[in-house]
């Protein structure tokens, strides 16, 4: 009986310390991130075990860079109900402890008495050093200047030693004293302080709190998912040519970093080539209206635009086309811009190995594949530019490649050439690659003189301006090259021009 009593003694003790619920404490563990161009969605899973009724869960290793409104709870059991869940930086809890129990009331009132001693202590401390610096300060009025007993001064001599060393010995048993009396008091308040309490303050900052119902005790597990920012990755191609006669062997690489507040350890990473936040409303048409306009209203029109366009705030996309003079001019009005994102499909890329990326922002390079692509070589020039020849790869059907809009390395014949850019958002059929300029294809465009000339006619002038294009192959191997040049457009009828010979060119 004795026993019995005991136990249950000791069972309402514990029981009755504390007046509210025990908050249930816990830490995610990231275990997979999707990575968008401008955020990430961090996946979590969390572990821990409730009684029966409501618990309120605080779960810690949080992002300091949540976005709250994208927390996502999963369970793994049908019978839980999660009443509510919140993030938060500043947690407290209304788990309280009970005062008015016998042993918590011995404890702190040891804690009011060792408080006090200290207090004690600091004023003793005080008046010690006061009375050393008091004693320092008037060594001269005890000697005397004019003491000339040689008694006296000995005595007095004495008196100042063995006072000075007095004091200094009690300084030392003072500190010694405040010090234990520290430690005894950290040692009395550390006592009071529960495991709960110990980790409401670890989890003082950067939780999510739930509120869960469970019918009956057990373990649980938890899913928990939402977008963080300062995380960004970007696509970045390394692209080497052994010879002009081989395929691109073309890898395609990712740099990732993140400043989420977590290092990210053994995850598994997924990259989007997207944006985590897009508009999901299909544009809404409205009629265009073809207004006519004056020259003089017109040139109204223009200065209004000008002046818009100075303050930022031009919302219309407006295009005059100029007629001749004393004609209408039609003025094309649009409504305002808008952008078009109805529901698209992002590319993403899974990455089988995991990896540990850590917060410090810093670039994290993550080779994605690699493949060869078979390619076309030649070599283009527009002398009207500039006088270099540019080798290009010429690609057809790249949209089988999954290739991204990106900057790229170029590496050709084991020797790095420079940087380029992966450009397929675009509508032709093929995609053309600059692997770099060749320094060993000279061109040159010259006028030819004797070919050259101008004449003056009654009603008009006539001016005739002939060129050579002179292209020089310094390689060994022959090579194939397309040139472009071009000649000027009249936007005036009354000056015509006319191409007299374009040898055999394409127009």
């Amino acid at each position: 009986m004795k026993r019995h009593s005991l136990f249950a003694f000791l069972f309402l003790l514990s029981a009755n310390l504390f007046f509210a619920q025990k908050p249930i404490y816990t830490k995610a563990k990231v275990t997979a991130v999707k990575v968008y161009r401008n955020s990430a969605e961090l996946q979590n899973t969390v572990s821990f075990s409730v009684p029966s009724g409501i618990s309120e869960i605080v779960i810690g290793n949080i992002s300091e860079e949540i976005n709250e409104k994208t927390i996502q709870i999963g369970v793994n059991s049908k019978n839980i109900s999660i009443l509510s869940s919140q993030f938060t930086n500043d947690y407290s809890t209304d788990f309280k402890m009970d005062t008015t129990n016998p042993q918590i009331k011995k404890v702190n009132d040891s804690i009011k008495i060792v408080e006090n001693l200290i207090s004690k202590n600091r004023i003793e401390l005080d008046a010690n050093k006061k009375a050393v610096e008091l004693l320092d300060k008037n060594q001269t009025v005890l000697v005397g200047s004019n003491s000339s007993n040689v008694a006296q001064l000995t005595q007095l001599t004495e008196f100042y030693t063995n006072k000075r060393i007095e004091l200094e010995n009690k300084l030392v048993s003072l500190r010694t004293k405040g010090d234990d009396l520290s430690k005894k008091l950290s040692r009395l308040k550390s006592s009071l302080k529960t495991k709960e309490q110990k980790e409401a303050e670890e989890f003082a900052d950067g939780v999510i709190v739930l509120k869960l119902m469970s019918p009956a005790a057990g373990n649980i597990k938890l899913n928990i998912n939402y977008l963080t920012d300062n995380v960004s990755w970007k696509p970045y191609y390394e692209i080497k040519a052994e010879k002009i006669s081989a395929p691109l062997d073309v890898t395609f690489k990712a740099i990732v970093k993140q400043n989420t507040g977590l290092d990210w350890k053994g995850v598994k990473l997924t990259l989007i080539n997207g944006n985590s936040s897009r508009n999901n409303y299909a544009p809404t048409v409205s009629p265009w209206f073809i207004y006519a306009r004056s020259p003089k209203e017109r040139e109204i029109q223009r200065e209004e635009a000008s002046l818009i366009k100075t303050r930022a705030v031009a919302s219309k996309a407006v295009k005059d086309i100029a007629l001749e003079e004393g004609e209408e001019v039609v003025r094309y009005t649009t409504a305002a811009a808008f952008t078009i994102s109805a529901n698209e499909l992002n590319t993403s890329y899974d990455i089988d190995i995991p990896y540990d990326i850590l917060s410090n922002n810093e670039d994290h390079l993550i080779s994605l594949y690699q493949q060869k692509i078979p390619a076309d070589y030649q070599y283009f020039t527009a002398p009207n530019y500039n006088r270099e020849a540019y080798l290009l790869a010429k690609i057809k059907d790249f949209s089988k490649y999954n290739l991204v809009s990106a900057p790229a390395s170029i590496i050709f014949e084991n020797m790095y050439i420079g940087e380029t850019r992966i450009s397929p958002d675009q509508t032709n059929n093929e995609m053309n690659i600059t692997l770099g300029n060749d320094p060993k294809i000279s061109i040159r465009r010259e006028e030819v003189q004797d070919k050259s000339g101008e004449k003056f006619l009654s009603s008009y002038r006539e001016k005739v301006i002939t060129y050579d294009l002179v292209i020089k192959n310094n390689k060994k191997e022959q090579i194939s090259i397309e040139v472009k040049d071009r000649f000027p457009l009249s936007n005036n009828e009354a000056v015509k021009i006319e191409v007299l010979d374009k040898s055999g060119a394409a127009k």
